[in-house]
């Protein structure tokens, strides 16, 4: 692993264990198992190391949302494995929830630059949406709420798992999941399903 890729890994690691006022430069040096100049060699100053950061998690977050992706597949094929990688990527690394959901409160920032979804890594998931937007099939509504009423029940599932606040088998999991399937479609797009 690279200098540059262990700084980010470590930057993630202390915005994870003690927020944004809690990440010093000479805490991330120590932790990355670098000298304290090295880090401006790599990035200007923290605000630049941030900007990063979110870039990198944005990239990390893609590769595990579209892992086993196919543009062969049917609309639900898509969205259940979308689904379930969203649910499966918090409870493998609630961290980086953590730190996505910190990075939209640092002060100071501009919060137009730090939409997870609403960038070119997640294209396939735009175009998912907007898509069945078009096809009818999806409520017409912004893509940024069909993807709240769909992929934060997955999120918000893994955090009650996470807390024990929350058994599941694979069951009640599959249900969860066409539930919020359910909650996307747009009316016209059932009706006409159910006619054919």
């Amino acid at each position: 692993m690279g200098k540059r890729s262990k700084i980010l890994e470590a930057a993630e690691q202390l915005l994870a264990e003690r927020g944004f006022y809690g990440l010093s430069m000479k805490v991330l040096a120590e932790t990355a198992g670098i000298a304290a100049g090295t880090i401006y060699r790599y990035f200007d100053n923290k605000e630049m190391l941030i900007m990063e950061l979110h870039q990198h998690i944005r990239i990390e977050a893609s590769k595990t949302l579209f892992c086993g992706w196919s543009e062969l597949y049917e609309p639900k094929q898509k969205y259940d494995l979308l689904w379930r990688n969203a649910f499966d990527a918090v409870l493998r690394n609630p961290q980086r929830l953590a730190v996505i959901e910190m990075l939209y409160f640092i002060p100071n920032r501009n919060q137009q630059k730090i939409t997870l979804f609403e960038d070119h890594t997640f294209l396939p998931l735009l175009d998912f949406y907007q898509k069945g937007i078009k096809e009818q099939r999806f409520h017409d509504l912004p893509v940024s709420a069909l993807v709240a009423l769909s992929f934060d029940s997955a999120i918000n599932l893994a955090k009650k798992v996470l807390r024990q606040r929350l058994e599941l088998d694979e069951n009640v999991l599959t249900a969860v999941r066409d539930a919020s399937w359910q909650v996307i479609q747009s009316s016209t797009f059932q009706k006409n399903s159910t006619t054919h």
